[in-house]
């Protein structure tokens, strides 16, 4: 991890830019993630960033969650006086005036962000963030894919084995079906459709078949078809 900050904030310097950070969410409940970072912004301003919960308001992570092209900080379409506003004034004046994030998007729901910043806002700095754009691509995947390598997120995760009908019963209770209409859709009866259901709740620990519907798409049992 020191090697990949320390080549991290090598580019970065060779970019133009003052600060970086890379930050990766992976979800482990719906009211909850793992968060990875390497933090190369200034600590007073992630201190105060996660103090103000800024998390809910941050435009570039808005962004992020819907997108996956890199963007300049100067193209969020931001409203004046808006929370979201006020987020990036503040970022400001910690030094981080101008910068590019690229979005990374895993394929159990993570989502990570490569961002560069710096300490200027003048037609330089927008100069440098546009020439900056592709570049940043290309080594936040590279960075992506060395944390996934690092923190072992690439070997396979020891996953509940539930049976294909379970699965079946499973993405049919997610859609919101009853026990009586995936009788109905499967041709079987519904005192089988509740075992079935039963059998993957308790493989899942879950509470209820909501939950286990929940923690089988988390764990990427279970997804739409087709592919």
């Amino acid at each position: 991890m020191d090697a990949l900050k320390a080549v991290t904030a090598f580019f970065c310097g060779q970019l133009g830019f003052d600060h970086f950070i890379y930050a990766l969410r992976m979800p482990t409940r719906l009211s909850d993630a793992r968060l990875i970072m390497i933090d190369g912004y200034p600590p007073s301003w992630v201190a105060h960033y996660f103090a103000q919960s800024y998390y809910d308001v941050d435009p570039v992570m808005s962004y992020c969650a819907d997108n996956v092209l890199p963007i300049e900080w100067c193209s969020l379409d931001l409203q004046a006086g808006s929370a979201s506003a006020r987020m990036m004034e503040d970022a400001a004046r910690f030094g981080l005036k101008s910068g590019v994030t690229m979005p990374l998007h895993g394929p159990n729901g993570e989502l990570g962000i490569l961002s560069f910043g710096m300490d200027r806002a003048d037609e330089a700095a927008r100069t440098l963030t546009k020439r900056a754009l592709p570049y940043v691509q290309m080594i936040a995947a590279h960075v992506h894919d060395a944390i996934k390598r690092l923190h072992g997120l690439n070997d396979a995760q020891e996953r509940p084995k539930l049976s294909k009908r379970e699965l079946e019963c499973l993405r049919w209770v997610g859609d919101g079906k009853s026990s009586w209409e995936i009788s109905q859709i499967l041709n079987l009866s519904e005192r089988t459709i509740n075992f079935h259901i039963n059998n993957a709740t308790l493989k899942l620990g879950a509470a209820s078949r909501q939950h286990a519907a929940t923690k089988a798409v988390l764990q990427h049992l279970i997804r739409p078809h087709p592919f």
